[in-house]
């Protein structure tokens, strides 16, 4: 089994008090879910695997099939959203990841129609729908934590992810730092 950075970092880290206590629950009853695989590659089971090869316990596996990377990815992205309790901002990021997902099968629509030309404005909308619609949140939320994953300081992104700043307020301190 290989770890492959671009698929551990997709998802968010556990939190330490988070990692500890999945660490527990191993020793105490041990590996209880598969460690899924997509051509050797870990794609879940990152941190049930570290802890497996730390403390030298039994685990199983299992290989998925997909097309390419970005089935991978957004696999991936879903599988978490079923299984985590993620905030909205938490949840808007990991569904940006599936943004050059998205605009590629949109692209693959417009080709398959007949409009060969660039990747339209309505496309462009689609794409951001769809983000939206995965993160269960609105198309605004998501522009907002586009914008703030861009210009945005690590402190204020782990504020976001923890809950102790909201999306709009980070968003609004951005504006105004923007306006000066």
């Amino acid at each position: 089994m290989q770890i492959k950075d671009e698929f551990k970092k997709l998802i968010p880290a556990l939190t330490a008090e988070e990692f500890k206590q999945l660490e527990q629950n191993c020793l105490d009853e041990g590996i209880r879910e598969k460690i899924i695989t997509w051509n050797g590659f870990i794609i879940d089971g990152h941190n049930r695997f570290e802890i497996a090869t730390r403390w030298n316990l039994d685990y199983q596996s299992e290989s998925k099939r997909f097309k390419d990377e970005n089935e991978v990815k957004e696999w991936m992205i879903n599988n978490q959203f079923g299984r985590r309790n993620l905030s909205n901002y938490q949840r808007s990021v990991l569904a940006l990841e599936l943004e050059s997902v998205f605009s590629a099968k949109a692209k693959e629509k417009q080709q398959e129609a007949g409009k060969l030309k660039q990747i339209s404005a309505e496309a462009s909308v689609e794409t951001r729908k769809e983000i939206a619609k995965v993160a269960n949140v609105s198309h605004d939320t998501i522009a907002k934590v586009k914008k703030i994953q861009a210009v945005a300081t690590p402190e204020i992104k782990a504020k976001l992810s923890t809950g102790e700043v909201s999306i709009n307020q980070a968003y609004q301190d951005i504006k105004k730092e923007e306006k000066k």
